[in-house]
């Protein structure tokens, strides 16, 4: 085999691995029984390592009004829940308000699309109600759903995503029955690619595959040679 025959099999195999690593990075942890930020540090903690990966991207933490990049249908802002932080509280330094939903679902909308989302989520009760999920579709034909991380007693959670290069225009958070809060909404492109360093068991399976290649090359030409 060519050294040419060599470097194509290597950049296919390439692809292939990085086809493969092709999911959305989730970033999810949540905290239970909590009624301010200051508890939610499982959640802050998973906050930081997903804002590290994203970079600059647009925050809304409904203090003001939307931007016009984005648009949010269900739920209502508000600076009281109406059952206290069992149901829901801001998460804003300084601020206080919040989007407030009553079950059902929450769509938001972008206005350019967007392959990184992430918000914080409280009023949790994942031992009374069903499972909750964020659904988005990426641009192409495929739909995926996201598990809420558990969290009880009125728990607090951060759920973010990153599918880097995806071309996502909706996002939607299925509340099912229960009354949440959520607040510090990001969304945007991200400035780094999670997926981009393949882990060193790919380099390794890379590795060994083309040095198997090579040697069985090498001994068919001394073969020939000796004949």
């Amino acid at each position: 085999m060519s050294i040419k025959s060599l470097l194509l099999l290597a950049a296919t195999l390439s692809a292939a691995c990085m086809s493969a690593q092709a999911t959305p990075v989730v970033y999810s942890a949540s905290d239970n029984n909590v009624s301010s930020l200051a508890q939610m540090v499982n959640s802050s903690a998973t906050a930081a390592a997903f804002d590290a990966v994203a970079g600059a991207i647009s925050i809304v933490d409904f203090e003001s009004a939307l931007p016009a990049n984005v648009t949010i249908i269900g739920g209502t802002t508000t600076n009281n829940s109406g059952c206290g932080a069992l149901c829901g509280f801001n998460t804003s330094a300084g601020g206080a308000f919040f989007r407030s939903v009553f079950g059902g679902s929450v769509t938001f909308s972008f206005t350019s699309p967007v392959d990184s989302f992430g918000f914080y989520v409280n009023g949790l009760q994942a031992n009374l109600v069903p499972q909750q999920t964020i659904v988005y579709t990426d641009g192409s034909s495929v739909t995926r759903m996201l598990n809420m991380p558990p969290a009880i007693n009125g728990g607090g959670a951060f759920l973010g995503f990153i599918d880097f290069g995806s071309q996502i225009s909706s996002v939607t958070f299925n509340a099912t029955n229960d009354i949440l809060g959520f607040d510090d909404l990001r969304f945007g492109r991200a400035e780094n690619n999670p997926n981009s360093v393949p882990e060193p068991g790919t380099f390794g399976l890379l590795g060994f595959g083309l040095l198997g290649v090579w040697m069985a090359a090498k001994k068919r030409t001394a073969h020939r040679v000796a004949v």
